[in-house]
């Protein structure tokens, strides 16, 4: 069969991913000074992968033999049919596709954790709505199955498949029709997974769990050491670890870098997770397996404010004491905290930029708390919702009428963030530094 996967975005001046915030993606807005403009476009310029889920759908249908096509727009070309992939960030844009295919009868899947978890906003329009996994739909359906399915409003499917059943994403091919990073200098970089999941409390205002579900699943060793061996011999020499909290499983961790180190895999990788879940120990042996980054969410250095987000964290004192043996080992460490929580007032966020600061890491994150559609919190607030389309909620805008700041004292707070944080002496020192 010929199929059509579209993964198309919105028109900005800056980076939109539809792989972060568990597959709602988010646009890198960081502020509105002429400063912000240039980190803006130069983030742009360097990082650009689609949604993992839309890579793994592309490689099992090619797998099972079908002629696909992986684009950002519509095509001449006649297909049996297309796959859009989903995203709150770019919402309005993607239904103008879908209308756009509709006009003409053509037969439409919709995959991602948005459409998942928001069916009725695609399916009214004529397309099909896959609920779950999409890579586990088309690996464990028939061409036949996708072509009744295809008659329904929406699919709800069930499997005993697992992570290790999945072919490898085919960056090769998809690379052509995007930018896949070049992170650190000019090396090749790739995404990749070795867990999906996560049970943490912050599953109230995060969408994680509406994507990849809280409980943990994880990829054996060797299938995650094959598929590094894979993409090095492809040519790519960064791997990004996109699981929620890379580490969750100490055991399983260790297992697979002494693995590395074994084998002499000689890799460099960035990981997300959790600072209590780092100790010395571990650093020192994924530094040794090549880890060069790690990226963490600080949020806010206010226990009042996290406590009530159901945000939980080690201590400030601990922070400080793990970052700075990140630094001392050269682990470029990338803070992630957020500006706009429900008792966020002017001070508290300025005492967030003042924390960040004082940590000092290689890269800081600030984004904008959002209630997103499908999480616990939002049913808290749909009321007070100040926007009328989806792609503001891109996680740096304010879309609900916040009890201490305007939407206006948001963006000034955000930009102030990332122009204090960046124009500054200490930084720059420790940039050239490393």
């Amino acid at each position: 069969m010929k199929i059509l996967i579209i993964d198309p975005y919105k028109k900005s001046n800056y980076r939109i991913s539809k792989d972060t915030s568990g597959g709602y993606g988010t646009a890198n807005n960081f502020g509105d000074s002429i400063f912000t403009y240039l980190l803006k476009r130069s983030l742009k310029s360097i990082q650009d992968w689609p949604p993992l889920f839309a890579a793994y759908a592309h490689s099992v249908l090619i797998k099972k033999g079908h002629d696909v096509d992986f684009e950002r727009k519509i095509t001449k070309k006649k297909y049996d049919f297309y796959i859009v992939t989903s995203s709150i960030v770019c919402y309005e844009t993607e239904i103008q596709i879908i209308k756009e295919l509709s006009k003409k009868k053509n037969k439409i899947f919709v995959i991602g954790s948005f459409a998942t978890n928001n069916p009725a906003l695609y399916s009214k329009f004529s397309a099909t709505v896959i609920i779950g996994e999409p890579e586990f739909y088309f690996l464990s359906k028939t061409s036949d199955e996708y072509l009744i399915d295809l008659k329904q409003n929406q699919v709800v499917f069930s499997h005993n498949l697992t992570l290790d059943d999945l072919p490898y994403p085919l960056w090769d091919i998809i690379s052509k029709k995007n930018k896949i990073g070049k992170l650190f200098g000019n090396e090749n970089a790739a995404p990749i997974i070795a867990t999906r999941g996560c049970p943490f409390s912050c599953f109230k205002y995060c969408v994680y769990p509406l994507q990849q579900g809280r409980t943990v699943r994880q990829r054996s060793i060797n299938s995650i050491i094959d598929e590094l061996i894979y993409l090095k011999k492809k040519g790519y020499k960064i791997f990004i670890f996109r699981d929620p909290v890379f580490s969750i499983n100490k055991n399983h961790t260790v297992e697979f870098v002494n693995e590395i180190i074994k084998k002499e895999i000689k890799i460099k990788f960035v990981i997300e997770t959790h600072l209590r879940i780092l100790d010395h120990d571990l650093i020192i042996l994924l530094k040794k397996a090549g880890m060069i980054g790690v990226k963490v969410g600080i949020e806010s250095p206010n226990k009042d404010i996290l406590k009530e987000a159901n945000r939980y964290s080690v201590s400030n004192d601990e922070q400080l004491k793990k970052i700075n043996f990140l630094n001392e080992n050269k682990i470029k460490v990338s803070a992630m905290y957020i500006i706009g929580f429900p008792d966020d007032t002017v001070q508290t966020v300025n005492d967030t930029i003042n924390y960040a600061l004082e940590l000092n890491t290689f890269y800081a994150q600030f984004s904008v708390w959002t209630p997103y559609p499908g999480t616990p919190v939002y049913k808290e607030y749909e009321n007070i919702i100040t926007k009328d389309n989806f792609e503001s909620f891109d996680q740096y805008q304010l879309v609900y009428k916040h009890k201490n700041l305007s939407e206006l004292e948001i963006r000034k707070l955000l930009t102030k963030a990332y122009t204090k944080y960046y124009l500054r002496f200490n930084w720059i020192k420790n940039f050239f530094k490393q």
